[in-house]
């Protein structure tokens, strides 16, 4: 196996791990997030339009009607389904192609942080004054919000994709 083929398959492994990880780790493991210890308010988002929220009580994994979000995870497991096929299979352009998708999944989801849009507008609904501030990463007053960990695997997994599509 070459160095293009295995940095296919670990680009798609990262891809579904973002997804995946998100349901037993959701504090660890999710899109973007929110902490305020101090008043015990935790938002977490992740993949296949879910959410947990725990706002003095834990509501638990819940689903949203958000379709960008949904969209999202669909190009990101597309992606990485792309890349396994790639790694596999040995093709340049299916390996470059699932890595420009996997990579499209967090470009939408920054662009719905930017129009604060979906999900991020029911967050803005429980926080109004997050609204005045950059979405992408912040914090104030001992609250924490901003992309986080399953966000860099993605990108991190497409840019190995596009790497080893490369190099097939």
């Amino acid at each position: 196996m070459g160095i293009g083929k295995f940095l296919a398959i670990i680009g798609g492994i990262l891809g579904i791990l973002s997804m995946v990880l998100f349901y037993f780790m959701p504090e660890i493991f999710n899109l973007w997030r929110f902490v305020d210890e101090g008043s015990n308010v935790f938002i977490y988002i992740g993949g296949f339009g879910s959410w947990s929220r725990d706002i003095g009580f834990n509501f638990g994994i819940r689903f949203s009607d958000d379709i960008f979000l949904l969209i999202v995870s669909l190009l990101t497991v597309g992606g990485s389904v792309l890349l396994f096929i790639a790694g596999v299979k040995g093709s340049k352009i299916v390996g470059i192609l699932g890595g420009v998708i996997l990579l499209a999944g967090p470009a939408l989801f920054l662009l719905e942080i930017i129009t604060k849009i979906g999900i991020i507008g029911d967050v803005l609904g429980l926080i109004p004054a997050l609204g005045s501030f950059s979405l992408w990463f912040g914090n104030l007053s001992g609250a924490v919000w901003g992309i986080w960990i399953s966000s860099f695997l993605v990108i991190g997994g497409g840019v190995l994709g596009i790497i080893g599509g490369v190099t097939i």
